[in-house]
């Protein structure tokens, strides 16, 4: 029987043969380029607005395997940080939110405040004139926000958000440009799991072939009926290899459902989305994807009241970001969110947030299937044979365009296909082969 092992030299992603090389997902070598590569360029999803609203708050967050502290000063701009004190390198604030005008390293007390500076340092004679304070301000990345959602950067020569979002701003704008604004309601719950974060950020992307098998409990417990054959999909590569999937009822089953939103938030949504973004927005069922390399997003009306413990009339939907930060090869702690809009009725709030909860919360029915899969797959592949298979991204390797579609370009058949996967992994290979 013929080894069904990858070729010697060959590259670990080759996109028109749709094929993947387990190696990529537990050798360490390939982890630290991701993290030089990929993590230390990128555009990086931090926070939101909402959770950092007034002068003096903070949150902690991750930039890879680099911690930040993300902090608006007093002059109302939010900053990015990173959380290592200049001094011996212990981190600044061990704290995961909170309110300060300024911030005191516990090892030996040099002290910085929300503008970065360093402020204070003890023992101060004691360097001579030899110490330039001025120049030993927390090390600072680039920061630019979209829709309230703060991204950071340390490449200085890397191009700006808006262009490295590019078609991704009109996905954005279904969830975060609709209405007058968005908060968060829940989040971040965190966990940890032994998993490679490239397995769920492709997940997301749009991995659509899965449901069926690993939510197989919709089948069997007959909680599959707002998923039938009246609900059509389009999938969206785009540029820099961010990706969505957007699901809407379609034909004689179309209608005025904006993503199970309350009514009153309608008048909102007309105001502020564009005629193309509305067509799609009135019969909108679902939104998936990835904003590369780390930044996944759902938003879906399809849960029924049955399935999370809601009354028979809570037809709602919920908005979840979730990041993969890398901690190894092996490992990732899982960051999530559940947003609302923000004038949305707050009866709808609280069902949308149990309904995310419920779902794919830390111990949400989907959240737990997935989590099994990913860790799985990292586990058998860390073997010296499993890593030499290449792993088979085949489905669709000719798509069909999307015709009388008005948003980016999009492809509808097969459905599911793994189109998005193979451009996720194309970029990938390409920032960390450079």
């Amino acid at each position: 029987m013929k080894n069904p092992t990858k070729k010697e030299n060959s590259p670990w992603v080759d996109a028109d043969a749709g094929l993947v090389s387990a190696e990529i997902f537990v050798d360490e070598e390939i982890y630290r380029l991701e993290q030089e590569r990929i993590y230390s360029r990128s555009w990086l999803f931090l926070a939101h607005d909402s959770e950092i609203p007034e002068p003096g708050d903070f949150v902690t967050r991750s930039m890879g395997e680099d911690p930040v502290i993300v902090w608006r000063g007093q002059d109302r701009k939010a900053r990015v940080f990173l959380n290592v004190c200049r001094h011996r390198g212990r981190r600044v604030c061990a704290e995961d939110a909170g309110k300060a005008a300024q911030m005191r390293c516990p090892y030996h007390g040099w002290t910085y405040n929300n503008m970065g500076k360093l402020a204070a340092v003890p023992f101060f004679e004691g360097y001579q004139g030899k110490l330039d304070k001025e120049s030993l301000g927390l090390w600072e990345a680039r920061v630019e926000s979209y829709r309230g959602l703060i991204f950071g950067s340390w490449d200085e020569k890397a191009e700006g958000l808006q262009e490295y979002l590019g078609e991704m701003r009109w996905v954005l704008d279904l969830m975060f440009g609709r209405s007058e604004g968005s908060e968060v309601v829940s989040g971040p719950m965190r966990w940890i799991t032994d998993a490679n974060w490239k397995l769920a950020a492709a997940n997301f992307a749009g991995d659509g072939a899965h449901i069926g098998t690993t939510h197989g409990f919709l089948k069997e417990l007959n909680l599959g009926t707002a998923r039938g054959p009246h609900i059509q999909s389009s999938t969206m590569p785009m540029r820099n290899g961010h990706s969505g999937v957007v699901t809407y009822w379609a034909g004689d089953a179309a209608s005025d459902h904006y993503l199970g939103l309350p009514q009153e938030i309608w008048p909102e949504i007309d105001r502020h989305l564009s005629p193309e973004q509305l067509e799609i927005m009135r019969p909108l069922v679902g939104i998936i994807g990835n904003v590369f390399p780390n930044l996944s997003f759902l938003t879906t009306s399809k849960h029924l009241p049955e399935e999370w413990g809601g009354a028979p009339s809570d037809i709602v939907s919920f908005l979840t970001l979730r990041q993969w930060q890398p901690k190894g090869p092996h490992k990732m702690e899982v960051w999530s969110w559940c947003f609302v809009d923000k004038n949305a009725p707050a009866r709808w709030k609280e069902a949308s947030k149990e309904c995310y909860l419920r779902s794919f919360g830390m111990t949400g029915m989907f959240e737990q299937d997935d989590m099994e899969n990913w860790g799985e797959i990292t586990q058998a592949l860390r073997g010296p044979m499993a890593r030499r298979l290449s792993l088979q991204y085949k489905m669709g390797l000719e798509p069909v365009k999307a015709s009388n579609w008005r948003g980016p370009d999009a492809f509808v058949k097969p459905a599911p296909l793994e189109l998005n996967e193979r451009e996720f992994y194309s970029r990938w290979q390409k920032l960390v082969k450079k």
